[in-house]
């Protein structure tokens, strides 16, 4: 029985962690039909596959399953196995998109971050939640600070990436592809960017385990920026979109808060 295989690939990234493809699936025959469906991930976080297949007397070893988490760095991550039946002439094709991240896991409301600056230092939030100048429908803080301003991390996690070679900026959106960031991976699986950094400014790598106030980076004024400032954003993978989440804070006083534009926070801890 000769098999006809259709493949027809459609590749989604919601995120431009590379120039290459983070993710390919990928397969290999079998014997009798069908084969064996894997994928690569070539990135330092885990991918989320969506996977829709097309099956004309065949089946799948997974069921209905359609999302498939792949860690990182794997090389020849098995996904399933598609099964020709016997007797009956078949085709099969497949299509898939990918975003960063584990879509399975979900942030966690109630962790309270640290400010992301050092003891016995504070600085206003000149934008915040939904800020009219760059945050329109975005979660993300941004702090107004000197540039070279030591940054901490604000919660523990895996450093996945690391941005640090850009030496300009500018107030319009044609600078964004000059920002130097590091991401950093929590075990909720969400991430935490910290961005707008100074050239050459990283204190980290891929691949590093930081804590929760460890030094990652000192702050700039690179990328899309109108001064010097930090920009924290902490988000949740979800395919086809970028998802933004609200982040506590323990502030001064060993409170806890959202934090507000235009106030000045002090870090006493």
């Amino acid at each position: 029985m000769r098999s006809l295989l259709l493949f027809s690939i459609l590749l989604f990234c919601s995120s431009a962690y590379s120039q290459t493809k983070p993710v390919e699936v990928f397969t290999e025959p079998k014997t009798g039909g069908g084969g064996i469906i894997y994928a690569r991930n070539n990135e330092a976080s885990p991918y989320s596959v969506a996977l829709e297949l097309e099956l004309s007397n065949m089946s799948f070893s997974e069921g209905n399953n359609a999302v498939f988490v792949i860690p990182a760095n794997e090389q020849k991550f098995r996904i399933g196995e598609v099964t020709a039946e016997q007797g009956k002439r078949f085709k099969w094709g497949y299509k898939y998109r990918t975003t960063l991240g584990d879509v399975t896991k979900k942030h966690d409301a109630n962790y309270v971050y640290d400010l992301p600056f050092s003891k016995g230092a504070g600085f206003k939030v000149f934008q915040a939640y939904n800020g009219s100048f760059s945050h329109r429908n975005e979660n993300a803080i941004d702090f107004t600070m000197p540039e070279g301003t030591p940054i901490l991390a604000a919660r523990e996690g895996k450093v996945v990436r690391v941005v640090q070679n850009n030496n300009q900026g500018c107030p319009s959106e044609d600078c964004k592809q000059y920002n130097n960031v590091v991401t950093i991976l929590h075990d909720d699986g969400s991430f935490a960017t910290y961005a707008h950094l100074k050239y050459n400014g990283s204190f980290v790598k891929v691949g590093d385990m930081v804590k929760k106030g460890d030094k990652i980076a000192l702050s700039g004024n690179t990328g899309y920026s109108s001064g010097p400032h930090l920009h924290f954003v902490c988000f949740q993978p979800e395919f086809g979109k970028y998802s933004t989440v609200e982040t506590k804070f323990k502030v001064e006083g060993n409170r806890v808060a959202n934090l507000a534009e235009g106030t000045i926070y002090n870090r006493d801890y």
